[in-house]
Formats: structure tokens, sequence, C-alpha cells
């Protein structure tokens, strides 16, 4: 036989490892790692074959990034984002993912199966790298409570409620959840927020005449996301679940979970790259430049910005996603032209995710390597059920493999960014570390900045049961 791909002299990272080796990639797996590879191996008919070689002296070679949190092709908050799975997936390549488990939203009067074939009848068509879903469960009768367990047995383990909106989850709901998802081998995501204090105080704001984005973060304070988070954590322990914070923002909500995981408890932490470079501060700008920043929770002080750098290196927090959602700029403009409330709550980031987390994490000492690799690779494929699939380099697991450049250095900008995405929170921002190659199954997805795959390559990744680590 001959490899199909083979990388050489790569400096390989996973979460517990460094070194200096070869990769060689058969049918879409890492069959090989070692030091001098034969590029060419003979078959058992004596035959020889070439092999396609990837030259990583001097470079990163990371398992595929995975992002968890995405929202692509989503109606939500009044608008719609403009990616489909094609446009979405192409930009997530060129961010160095190699595997995006999204959150759609059930629509009303629909199963959550019915959630889940309407994802995969648009990605399967459409999709560049693997893919799966986490449905948001927004409509939760008796029918949804009764499917989960078998959607979990095959292979949808993960899913997401919200705290806030109009499709929040009360106490009761969120308590049965938890225990049919928990105790089923799945694991429940939540958005933490206190909904009917951030709806008293938003009303309070607009009728003081307090309508401009300035005003996002004071109607949503870190306590209405902390006191939800504890009581997301206490919910779950009375029913022995394990629980998901997704994209945490605020210092308090960190030291409730910091407190349960102190005591044992089956909790882990997300945030975002949005909450860990920016601050408040990009409020206090007109419309037309804050209405880019106004996502849920919101952007917090640099007080919340060093904690959440802090919970990184300490493990308080599990993983960094992108909570991409690509929302038209025009269309936060024409509805923030109201009250703040009316804007789209998200903003675009799979593309940005990893390569911002290098620059700033690894590049700046921040983190480790191999803290990054756990943070955007493994730690998500743990929490996804896709390890050691997916999220690590070893013999066995699945070829998808990100090359990075750390001596190149550019400038973040929409204009120069392929995804869809009329706008980038980091416009302006100087990375160092880019993703030059990106590999999916052993074939090349992005090489040298150029793209290689086609639309529908990407595939449905089945997953197993929720794993406590």
């Amino acid at each position: 036989m001959k490899y199909d791909l083979m990388i050489k002299n790569g400096n390989i990272f996973t979460a517990g490892e460094e070194y200096i080796a070869d990769i060689g990639i058969k049918d879409g797996k890492i069959v090989a790692i070692g030091c001098g590879l034969a590029e060419s191996v003979a078959c058992g008919c004596g035959s020889q074959g070439s092999t396609q070689v990837v030259d990583a002296t001097g470079k990163f070679v990371f398992p595929g990034a995975i992002d968890i949190h995405t929202h692509i092709d989503a109606p939500l908050h009044g608008s719609h984002t403009l990616d489909d799975w094609y446009q979405g997936t192409y930009a997530a390549a060129f961010g160095g993912v190699t595997c995006v488990v999204d959150y759609p939203n059930q629509k009303i009067g629909e199963s959550i199966r019915e959630t889940i074939e309407r994802v995969i009848r648009k990605a399967e068509k459409k999709a560049v790298v693997d893919f799966s879903c986490s449905p948001v469960i927004t409509d939760r009768t008796e029918e949804v409570y009764q499917e989960l367990p078998q959607l979990i047995e095959e292979g949808f383990p993960t899913y997401k409620v919200f705290m806030a909106y109009d499709f929040k989850v009360d106490d009761t709901e969120l308590t049965r959840l938890l225990d049919v998802i928990g105790n089923h081998g799945g694991l429940l995501g939540v958005h933490c927020e206190n909904d009917l204090a951030i709806g008293y105080l938003a009303d309070k704001l607009v009728a003081e005449g307090k309508t401009e984005p300035k005003y996002h973060p004071l109607s949503r304070p870190p306590l209405a996301e902390a006191e939800a988070t504890g009581r997301v954590i206490r919910t779950a322990a009375m029913v022995d679940a394990p629980v998901l914070i997704v994209h945490v923002s605020a210092a308090g909500a960190l030291q409730e979970i910091a407190e349960a995981r102190n005591s044992g408890w089956s909790v882990y932490a997300e945030t975002c790259p949005h909450f860990l470079l920016l601050d408040e501060a990009v409020y206090n700008q007109p419309l037309e430049e804050a209405a880019k920043y106004v996502v849920t929770p919101p952007i917090r002080s640099r007080v919340h910005r060093e904690a959440l750098w802090n919970a990184l290196s300490a493990g308080t927090v599990s993983l960094v996603s992108s909570d991409h959602c690509a929302f038209p700029l025009d269309e936060k403009l024409r509805l923030g032209a109201g009250p703040f409330t009316k804007i789209p709550h998200g903003a675009p980031g799979i593309e940005t995710r990893v390569p911002l987390l290098f620059s700033e994490g690894v590049m700046k000492g921040r983190i480790t390597a191999e803290r990054f690799v756990e943070l955007v690779s493994t730690n998500p494929a743990k929490l996804a059920g896709l390890y050691p699939q997916k999220g690590t380099i070893a013999v066995g697991s699945d070829a998808d493999i990100l090359i990075m450049d750390a001596s190149r250095t550019y400038t973040l900008s929409v204009g120069s960014l392929k995804g869809v995405a009329d706008f980038t929170p980091f416009e302006g921002y100087q990375i160092q570390g880019f993703p030059e190659t990106v590999i999916s199954h052993g074939n090349l997805v992005v090489h040298k900045g150029e793209a290689k795959a086609q639309p529908g390559t990407g595939k449905l990744t089945k997953r197993n049961k929720f794993k406590a680590f």
C-alpha cells in the first residue's frame, strides 16, 4: 500500500504532547506517525506508488479545529444570517475548522427529528467540512421529551436551550430536559441570563429615552448572567446531569462554574473571542459601529475580560467557540434605528476564532499551544461526542489536520476574509499565525490560502454519547 497523503517534519501538538514527526494518511485516517516515514511504501504486489506530500517544516501541526457553537443559515432575532452551509463552512475551513456542530432552532410544531433532518438536507449538499447539529429546543412538547433518548442513541447527543427571549425555558422545563438528556447520555447547553430581570431593565431604559446601543450592556448586567448560571448549575446537580454553560462573559458566572467544578460537579464552560478581546467601550460609538457588537451576553468591561483569560489558564473554561451568527449589517442598522432592544443579537466569527486565539493566546504567551489545542479541538470533540475520532492526532483518528504558519502576520479585515459576512468585530486586528493548510479526511480543503474542496464534500459525522472528563 501507499499513503494517500503525508505531512512531513511538522511540529505536532496535541492537548498533551509536542513532538516533530511525519504523519501518514490513508483512506481518510491517520495510519502512521513517526520520524522519517517513507514517502512511498511497497504494496503487497510489490509495486510502488507516489504519495502526495505536504512539507510542514517549521510549522505548527494541530488537530483540525472544531466549532460547536454556530448559527448557519439561521432565522433568528427578526433577521436571517447571510451564509448558507457552503458559505459558512467555506469560511470555517479558511479559519482552520474541520468540523462544525451547529445550533439550529426547532420550529414551532416541528419535532426534533424533523429539525435534524432539515439541517442535514441543507448541509449534505453544500458543506465543505464535516458537520452535525445540536438542536435548540424551542417547542417543548411531550413528543420532544419522548424522542430525545432515541435521538441520543442515534448519534445526536447534544442540545441547547435559552433562558432568554420568547422561546426561553422555565425552571420546570429546564429540570426535565437536564434529567432526560443528561441521564440518557446527552449534554444540554444553556444560554444563561435572567430574562425577567433583563426585560424589566430594558423596558425601564427605553422608557427613560435611553435607546442607543450603549445601553445594551446595562440592560443585561453581569449579575443577570451569574444568577442564571448558578441556578442552572444547581438544577443540573439536583438531577445529577452534566451541563454546558455557553458563551460565558462575566466573572460572577465564572465563579459559580469554578465552585461547582471544585465540588466535582459535571459543569463545563465555553467562552468566545469577542469576550476575550473586546470591552464595553465598543458600544460608545455611533450606531453604524456600535450595532456590530450587539451580542448576548453583551461584551463586558476589562475586569471580566481578564477574568476570562485567567479562567482559560486555570481550566475553569473548557473551550472557545465562535457563536458565529452572520446577520447582515444593514439589518442591524435598520432595526437599530429604534431602541437597542430591536437590534439582532449576533456577529460573525467562524473564520476568525482560531487565528485570534492562536495569535492573542499562544503567540502572546497567555496560553500554551497544548492548551490551545484543548480549547479549539480536543475539548469541543469530547463535549460533542466526537473524541477520539476527532480532536487529536493519533493513529486511527480522522485525518483532520490544521497546519499553522506562525511566522506569517496579517491584518484582519472584512475585505480579506473568505466568508460572506459584511463586517467583522475584529476589523484591523493584527494577527500572527496563518491557517495555511486545512485537511479533512486526508483531503486538502485549503492549501496555501487557496480553496481545494467542493460543496458537498463535508460529511455528517455521527457522534457518541457524552462522557464526563
